[in-house]
């Protein structure tokens, strides 16, 4: 299945179509669709696709080399023996590129980690011979840190060299609804709160089961995907494992703010910085500030929250309960889940629902287009969302729940935005769990 991802598909589309050579990387965590992108894109076009691994070179070479004579045509080339990638990568001169070829490498950390120059040599290769040719190259890979070493950051080897990249990010939430067309819209919200807006783990939905026995059968049973996938994906990342599980463990219990997480941890706030700035790099976490601190750099009201609604879920009912799952204590977990998940995951999930779709379809919520949008508090109170533009404030709260009284929320929210210092014409909203299952409308 591929949906969505227009934009980047137009994007590389673009580049297909300049004027000689285009280089383009494309990074984000593993199983976000990076490749079925690369697919969608490459189906009608001469294509060299190389999928790295960490298997030895020459056996690499060896599986391309098929690969390789097809596109070139050359029957006098069949018997080469392949012996680096540099001497495959000169072959390419024997391309007519009359038609742009593009030259993908996939999961290219892999061939990183075997050879510590290969950057290097590469840089040369593209700086010598593949840029003058009419070449469209892409790098792709899942080790977002790696990807920055190697390619993206100041120092790495081939910094300066792409001609576009593309971060490829969790799908919005309407887009749910396209992989699992039948489910409920109370279990849309439910996957989004659990398992994301990852594609494949959308994939992995049964629709012919319920919520919670998807969960059981997909994240809680230990031979699962899912079961070892924050594991996985974290470990690869990351050196140093154990401060940063305890670190977003800590957060998925419910502290937030950088005090009560060295607290926990019983180490100085200091101590913990780095760790917090590296999963807000890796996407794993977000810093909230309040949405009207006039100097969000220096504001001392941060909070750090799960921006992987899926780690979130993982770490709270996965990571803290393996000693009952490694021995197929499943019920207790479920018992867990079906006890608190609606308050501890699923309001905050809605929340972020709402955030979302009042940027995709602001005149559902509000009459003007918003120019920011985010939460508020203070020591003492504070407001689900709130929506700004140089004239307009909107104040909103959101409530996951069945029979809410909206009058008496309303007075609450009005009382509460009487602490929130500005001069810009004012708007009230309550957003409940009814207004969404039956397609609200302002």
């Amino acid at each position: 299945m591929f949906y969505n991802r227009k934009n980047e598909l137009k994007t590389l589309e673009q580049e297909y179509q300049k004027l000689g050579s285009a280089f383009t990387v494309i990074y984000g965590r593993r199983r976000i669709g990076k490749t079925a992108l690369i697919y969608e894109y490459v189906k009608d076009k001469p294509l060299l696709f190389i999928y790295a691994t960490e298997a030895n070179f020459l056996i690499q070479l060896e599986n391309i080399k098929p690969q390789l004579l097809k596109l070139l045509n050359k029957p006098y080339l069949k018997d080469i023996k392949l012996e680096s990638f540099t001497q495959l990568f000169e072959l390419l001169n024997e391309y007519d590129f009359k038609q742009k070829l593009v030259l993908v490498i996939d999961e290219y950390q892999n061939l990183c980690k075997i050879d510590k120059a290969f950057s290097s040599e590469l840089q040369r290769l593209w700086d010598m011979q593949l840029q003058q040719q009419n070449i469209h190259l892409i790098l792709s890979g899942s080790v977002i840190s790696m990807m920055h070493s190697e390619i993206l950051d100041y120092t790495a080897p081939l910094y300066g060299r792409r001609t576009t990249n593309i971060h490829l990010k969790q799908l919005a939430f309407k887009y749910i609804k396209d992989f699992l067309p039948s489910v409920t819209k109370e279990d849309e919200m439910n996957i989004f709160a659990s398992f994301g807006t990852v594609p494949k783990y959308l994939e992995l939905y049964d629709v012919d089961k319920s919520f919670m026995e998807n969960i059981r059968h997909n994240i809680l049973n230990k031979n699962a995907f899912l079961y070892s996938e924050g594991n996985f994906l974290l470990k690869q990342e990351l050196n140093d494992v154990s401060t940063y599980f305890s670190i977003l463990e800590t957060i998925s219990k419910g502290s937030t703010k950088i005090g009560d997480i060295a607290s926990r941890l019983q180490v100085p706030s200091t101590h913990i910085t780095r760790y917090l700035a590296k999963l807000i790099d890796l996407d794993i976490l977000l810093k909230e500030i309040p949405i009207t601190e006039s100097n969000p750099l220096k504001s001392k009201m941060g909070r750090y929250k799960f921006k992987d609604r899926f780690l979130n879920f993982w770490f709270y009912y996965v990571y803290k309960n393996y000693n009952q799952l490694e021995i197929n204590q499943i019920d207790s977990v479920v018992d867990e889940i079906e006890m608190n998940f609606n308050d501890r995951f699923v309001s905050f999930a809605f929340e972020d629902f709402v955030a979302e779709d009042i940027l995709y379809n602001p005149s559902k919520y509000i009459d003007f287009i918003p120019k920011k949008i985010g939460r508020w508090w203070n020591k003492n109170e504070e407001i689900d969302l709130v929506v700004m533009d140089e004239k307009h404030i909107c104040f909103i709260e959101c409530k996951w729940q069945n029979s809410v009284n909206k009058e008496r929320v309303k007075h609450q929210l009005i009382k509460k935005s009487k602490l929130v210092k500005h001069e810009l014409e004012e708007s009230f909203l309550v957003v409940s769990k009814e207004d969404f299952l039956g397609d609200f409308r302002e």
